[in-house]
């Protein structure tokens, strides 16, 4: 998480794409007809830097991250807190980790405040620091349940929520108590820091009150009495965000209002976004608030609402009316939060691991008049793409106080609500294509960099990606072409990949007719693109089988054209498993599903009470669950034959079928059960303190392998140990059987092992005896040993030679670095979501697959063609 003290924040470049790039956000306000010469005002957001941070950590939020001028204080990862030069993102310093982790740290009055609490503890440790060197001032320990507010005079602390509560004062710069004072009974009382002073919104069973405090003195410099909306006195959208120059965002209830920092209420949502055209000689306050163009919906009448996930708008208040002016920034996050502002800057955490810094861009106001919005009905023709029966539902919107004079979004309604619904939406007309241009290359290179986004339907003009939301995601297409940037959304990714080059099409005829799009270049093979991420991959008989977190795809292996898909109405814990043309697999709460291979309609179905794994063989389904339950059942009708308990848990592994017995493996080892009875006829145990044990059948031994490098050899029948052998850790890479040998690795080494009895045969050195070695594969007289991500080894089985290494990016992700050697060419997954192919004679590149997310699978080999599944929902197929 640190950075050496000389080292800068990214800074912008000129004409780079993305976060890299100069991001210069054209003109938003909106004219109407001829106004007097403008004074310069707030035009756009420049992107300055950014400086990565990572993601903010589980559980309830706090402010990890402190701005004002000049300086901006950064709670890290290991519990220290950076304080960086807020002009330039360079770190000036650190305040180092204690026994205690800092969890949150605030900028005021040349100062930095930092909290540090146990987990779990009621109180927390605060301590002051002098911004310019970082000298200790003064530390205390306090109660803060209900919040800490820093502003320039005082460190104000309110100890609980819901009265009776006591507020606290403490000087900012000597730890001293200034002043205390207790808030009455059936209260709840909500705070935020406003620059001098202190806001308190405070909810009682009769009364609303907005309070401006003096930190130093809590004496009221103003009082505002509030109506009392319908609802409960501790409503989840009460609340009262502070703007750095003192302005207020209050919500009561639901209900928002804007407050000025003299204690003049502003406006309501409804208002904020009303009023005359803008002149260029409104006064702005510094941004109060970060999201999508904020609007009124029908849902939030009484607060402002921000439905599209891009671009996003720093939002602040006309000072006199509280009208609300939006500028957008480059940002593809979901849901942003506006760390503070200084005089001419906002910082911004994208969610996704980093503070970006924009500074404002003062000028004339310029911007396209709504009258040259197009219509975004027009936009799209549903019909060529093959969705007839699609009807427009068309939404006008109010931009900076002026309704759109034609739709700026519109809805496609499939004819009967069956099928997918689709949305288009002007996202904003820019001064110029220029700017357009600027703002679709920082967000494609931002998304690029830290989500997820489709590279198949990637172009010069448009991108696709995923936004994760809370309880889902939402699939988007970007698109530009002179000055517009437009959103197509979908709840199908299929329908999506259909619709975005019929939007592109028509908003290059419309603004570009002369342009040359710049497409991928083509490669051989198909991708299909599932709504949900692609979970388990099987090739067989010529047909790719997959599923998704709740549906099963079955596609012809050669073209990708998709025979069947189902949705299987639950989170699918195993499967699909294709056996005898049926195809089997099972589903939460619990559930066993036996559909048609060449059709996919049920065949038959049985509730399995937390079914979560399957196998099939002889004639059987075998479905286990996590509490130790082995069932069963019979192919052809689902009919049980017979029920077994292991008496202990299975922990996400598949049974192996293999001849008369049943192997199952957990935390306490294995358990061999007849096939045709489910009788026990052996018991291996084994403690598995760090996972499931995993086992190999190869002739007559079953091979048990476990975490922390211990490896068992069974007879198959008895159960009886042949040999025993231990690998150093860390990470144990398991064990492969190959012509009559066991391969084990871990712990920067390679053994060669006698597979009859155990005797090693050769132990090569593979790396360094700390290295972890993560995953191992054999063909062709080579091992292939991948290390966490970093680089892949091949070395000669014969001879221990080092033939060559691989290097990966993007460290050990999800499901990566799998090798699969396969006819002279090895496929191996990285961290970043790219599949490699490696020669295997000499370890050069043959060719790279960029996925754009993580693979959710390992690649599987067949027909000469490799598959691949990736979190986007892509299913690759390609050579």
């Amino acid at each position: 998480m640190g950075m050496d003290q000389d080292a800068p924040a990214r800074r912008t470049r000129a004409r780079a794409p993305g976060i890299v790039g100069a991001v210069l956000v054209a003109a938003c306000t909106v004219l109407a007809g001829d106004t007097a010469p403008p004074l310069p005002g707030p035009v756009a957001w420049r992107t300055a830097w950014s400086l990565p941070v990572g993601e903010e950590p589980p559980g309830p939020p706090e402010p990890r991250y402190g701005v004002a001028e000049g300086g901006l204080a950064v709670v890290t990862g290991r519990g220290a807190v950076d304080v960086h030069d807020s002009r330039t993102g360079r770190r000036r310093y650190t305040i180092a980790a204690e026994a205690v982790p800092a969890t949150a740290a605030w900028l005021a009055g040349e100062t930095v405040v930092v909290a540090r609490r146990a987990p779990d503890a009621a109180e927390r440790g605060l301590a002051a620091y002098d911004l310019a060197g970082g000298r200790l001032l003064w530390r205390r320990t306090v109660t803060a349940e209900g919040g800490i507010m820093v502003s320039e005079g005082a460190v104000t602390i309110l100890d609980r929520p819901a009265a009776p509560s006591t507020i606290t004062s403490f000087g900012l710069r000597t730890g001293e108590v200034t002043a205390r004072t207790r808030r009455s009974h059936g209260c709840v009382s909500y705070g935020a820091a406003a620059g001098r002073s202190v806001a308190l919104l405070t909810e009682c069973r009769d009364r609303i009150e907005l309070v401006s405090l003096d930190p130093r003195t809590l004496r009221p410099a103003w009082r505002r009495p509030l109506p009392v909306p319908a609802g409960p006195a501790d409503h989840p959208s009460s609340g009262v965000t502070a703007g750095d120059d003192g302005h207020l965002a209050v919500t009561v209830r639901g209900a928002q209002s804007f407050v000025a920092p003299d204690g003049r209420l502003l406006s309501g949502a409804r208002a904020a976004l009303s009023g005359p055209p803008l002149t260029g000689r409104e006064r702005w306050s510094r941004p109060l608030l970060v999201g999508s163009y904020p609007e009124v919906t029908g849902a939030s009448a009484d607060a402002l609402d921000g439905i599209r996930p891009t671009p996003k708008f720093l939002i602040s208040l006309e000072t006199a009316t509280g009208r609300v002016l939006a500028l957008p920034i480059a940002t593809p996050a979901a849901i942003p939060r506006l760390v503070g502002a200084t005089e001419d800057m906002a910082f911004v955490h994208d969610e996704i691991g980093a503070i970006v810094a924009y500074e404002l861009v003062r000028g004339r106001p310029g911007g396209l008049p709504l009258s040259r919005w197009p219509d975004a009905c027009a936009l799209l023709d549903v019909a060529s793409a093959g969705l007839g029966g699609y009807l427009p539902g068309p939404v006008r919107r109010t931009v900076n106080g002026a309704l759109t004079p034609k739709p700026a979004g519109c809805d496609w309604i499939p004819a009967g609500d069956v099928g997918a619904e689709v949305s288009v939406s002007v996202a904003w007309m820019f001064a110029t294509p220029g700017a357009a241009r600027e703002v679709f290359e920082a967000l494609v290179g931002r998304i690029k960099e830290t989500g997820r986004y489709d590279p198949v339907t990637e172009t010069s003009h448009a991108l696709t990606q995923s936004i994760p939301l809370p309880g889902g995601s939402v699939s988007e297409s970007i698109v530009t072409a002179g000055p517009a940037l437009v959103l197509l959304r979908s709840s199908s990714r299929r329908v999506l990949r259909s619709l975005t080059p019929v939007l592109q099409r028509a908003l290059l005829a419309r603004y570009e007719p002369a342009a040359t799009v710049a497409e991928p270049a083509p490669r051989a093979g198909w991708v299909f693109p599932a709504d949900e991420p692609i979970g388990a991959l099987l090739v067989a008989d010529g047909r790719v089988y997959a599923s998704t977190h709740a549906e099963v795809h079955v596609l012809d292996a050669a073209s990708g054209t998709l025979r069947w898909s189902r949705g299987m109405g639950g989170f699918v814990t195993a499967g699909p498993i294709p056996a005898g043309g049926t195809v089997y697999a099972a589903t939460l709460p619990g559930r066993v599903h036996a559909l048609s291979g060449s059709s996919g309609r049920t065949r038959w179905s049985r509730e399995i009470a937390q079914a979560s794994g399957l196998a099939a063989g002889r004639g059987t389904v075998y479905a286990w669950t996590a509490d130790g339950r082995v069932i069963a059942l019979d192919e052809a009708a689902g009919r049980t034959r017979w029920k077994a308990e292991t008496g202990d848990p299975i922990q996400g592994l598949t049974p192996h079928v293999a001849g008369e017995l049943v192997y199952v493996t957990g935390s306490a080892g294995v358990v061999a059960l007849d096939a045709r009875s489910g009788t026990r006829r052996w018991r291996f145990p084994v403690d598995a303190k760090e996972g499931a044990a995993r086992v190999t059948v190869s002739g007559g031994t079953v091979y048990v392998a476990l975490a922390d490098g211990r490896l068992y050899a069974l007879d198959r029948i008895t159960g009886r140990l042949a040999w025993r052998f231990r690998v150093a850790t860390p990470s144990f890479a398991g064990l492969v059987v190959s012509g009559g040998d066991v391969y084990a690795g871990g712990g920067g080494a390679l053994h060669r092992l006698d597979a009859t009895t155990g005797r090693v045969r050769r132990t090569f050195e593979v790396g360094t005896a700390g290295e972890a070695t993560t995953t191992l594969a054999v063909a062709g007289g080579v091992a292939y040993l991948t290390h966490s991500g970093v680089r892949v080894d091949a070395v000669d089985t014969a001879t221990g030679k080092l033939r060559w290494t691989y290097p990966l990016s993007g460290g050990p992700g999800w499901l990566a670095d799998f090798p699969v050697p396969a006819a002279g060419t090895m496929y191996v997954q990285a961290g970043d979501g790219t599949l490699h192919a490696v020669a295997t004679a000499t370890g050069t590149r043959r060719w790279t697959l960029e996925s754009g997310d993580a693979f959710g699978t390992a690649p599987v080999v067949a027909g000469g063609m490799v598959y691949i599944g990736s979190h986007n929902g892509n299913l690759h197929a390609t050579r």
